[in-house]
């Protein structure tokens, strides 16, 4: 599990949002926009997707919750000026499996997308529910 600590991680955001489908567009262009503030716009297009594949999987996780209103899911974005750290936060403890769709499957690629994309990847419960992060990193070397 990657730490998010100020000397490792300086750079920093946090987003909570309704677990409503308009969640994902919401989430889409809050990573879009800070990557590039961050200069790693190499990296936005790849996390943009991750990003609306885990609020996704987060919301769909939430809407099967009973709460008092509407449940929220959450999104942390560290950088240490070279990497991209993504975290989702929903109120489901159950942790993700990665399923393997067949061809005419119109669900279930999301995990195989995170595996591919992401240098690393994992989950962990915390408090409520659970996280499931990635960490991007450029293909090329940083010179």
């Amino acid at each position: 599990m990657p730490t998010t600590d100020r000397a490792r991680w300086p750079l920093q955001t946090h987003l909570e949002l309704a677990a409503l489908p308009s969640a994902v567009p919401c989430a889409r262009g809050h990573v879009r926009s800070v990557s590039r503030e961050w200069g790693l716009s190499g990296l936005a297009d790849d996390a943009e997707l991750l990003v609306s594949e885990l609020i996704t999987n987060a919301v769909r996780a939430s809407g099967r919750l009973t709460t008092t209103g509407p449940p929220v899911v959450r999104l942390w974005l560290a950088c240490d000026q070279i990497s991209l750290l993504v975290q989702v936060w929903d109120g489901d403890e159950a942790m993700p499996i990665r399923h393997d769709a067949g061809p005419d499957a119109e669900s279930g690629r999301g995990l195989l997308l995170v595996n591919s994309l992401g240098k690393d990847w994992g989950a962990y419960r915390s408090v409520g529910g659970k996280v499931v992060w990635v960490l991007l990193m450029p293909s090329e070397p940083v010179i």
